[in-house]
């Protein structure tokens, strides 16, 4: 069966590492796959950072309520299992939001316009999907200039428009679906890191370029071997090493001994 949707992650991980996406794709293509702790702090924090987009939450107190009551403590105590390591995450993701919520995304003369705006669009020349969600969507009409941010509890990454990631390929081949409401000039891409300790912010702009272009092309290569289906070999990690690559790492379950005496899987988290 050819796969016809694919997201910026799933071909970050299918370039660096073909067995890990292989793996990935068979443990999570059933909506089952269980995620790491770090996954799900991070959906955990993006949502509450779109509830305060959102003006749905509007100070520490309404964030220390929201936190309370939606905190996944189970699935957290599955994956880190001691109950100080569950702790430390709760108060991370609260400290986070506490700050983010005293000092929000904002910009001058600009108007929020969608939060959590998930956009899929087809790729012609392919007959594949791709498929993104855009945190916040800010429109400053003055300069007919749209801009998307991405937040993240992670250290920021270069972009470099030269050498631009699936990411921004694909948020620049959505961002053609929102022209007829937003009729924009310039699309700007800004990353910003929402911590316990601070908020940083990186903005690149994503200009239609010659090169841009030519990395558009190498896509549509990698989307096209992308949709086939699974090889009947089995695939070696692209490490070529005995030890598997960070992303195999992430994905491969290992046998532990569990309380009771009992062999069991464990699938590491990244």
């Amino acid at each position: 069966m050819h796969r016809t949707l694919f997201t910026p992650s799933m071909v970050e991980t299918f370039r660096s590492c073909k067995r890990a996406y292989e793996i990935a794709f068979s443990k999570y293509a059933d909506g089952n796959g269980s995620s790491s702790a770090a996954a799900i702090c991070r959906k955990f924090i993006l949502k509450g950072i779109a509830e305060i987009n959102k003006s749905r939450l509007a100070n520490v107190n309404q964030v220390q309520k929201y936190v309370g009551q939606n905190w996944p403590a189970e699935k957290l105590a599955e994956q880190l299992g001691e109950k100080e390591n569950n702790t430390r995450a709760f108060l991370f993701a609260f400290k986070a939001l506490s700050r983010y919520v005293n000092q929000p995304y904002v910009r001058q003369g600009a108007h929020t316009v969608a939060v959590a705006l998930k956009l899929r669009a087809r790729v012609a020349h392919v007959r594949v999907y791709v498929e993104d969600t855009i945190d916040l969507v800010l429109w400053h009409p003055e300069q007919k200039l749209l801009e998307f941010v991405d937040f993240q509890t992670q250290p920021l990454k270069l972009m470099d428009p030269a050498w631009p990631s699936a990411d921004m390929l694909f948020k620049q081949h959505l961002a053609e679906r929102l022209k007829i409401r937003w009729p924009f000039e310039k699309l700007v891409l800004t990353s910003c890191r929402v911590t316990a300790t601070e908020i940083s912010t990186n903005t690149i702009s994503l200009d239609d370029s010659s090169t841009s272009r030519l990395h558009w092309q190498d896509m549509l290569k990698t989307l096209e071997e992308m949709k086939q289906p699974p090889s009947k070999d089995a695939r070696q990690c692209s490490s070529g090493l005995t030890e598997n690559c960070r992303y195999c790492s992430a994905l491969t379950p290992v046998l532990q001994v569990s309380e009771s005496g009992k062999l069991e899987l464990l699938f590491k988290t990244a």
